[in-house]
């Protein structure tokens, strides 16, 4: 579909939705969502990249993962 095409297809449907409220309320929500600015994460760019890494080294097998039965042994043994 053309972009001109596109642009009164879409105007023709606003113009159905804002005749029915619960539709408009649902449309105010993606507009809401569209014009949000993007949110800053709490979480620091330095952890993305340590976890990228760890998971580079581990899928390049230069790091060695435990199993479940080790990781578990190895708790009960520090909480003992």
């Amino acid at each position: 579909m053309e972009i001109k095409e596109l642009r009164h297809k879409l105007i023709l449907d606003f113009g159905k939705f804002i005749e029915d409220d619960s539709k408009l309320e649902v449309l105010e929500g993606v507009f809401d969502a569209i014009n949000q600015e993007e949110i800053n994460s709490i979480i620091p760019n330095e952890h993305y990249n340590r976890v990228s890494e760890e998971r580079e080294k581990y899928l390049s097998e230069k790091s060695i993962g435990s199993s479940w039965e080790e990781v578990e042994k190895r708790l009960n043994t520090n909480m003992a």
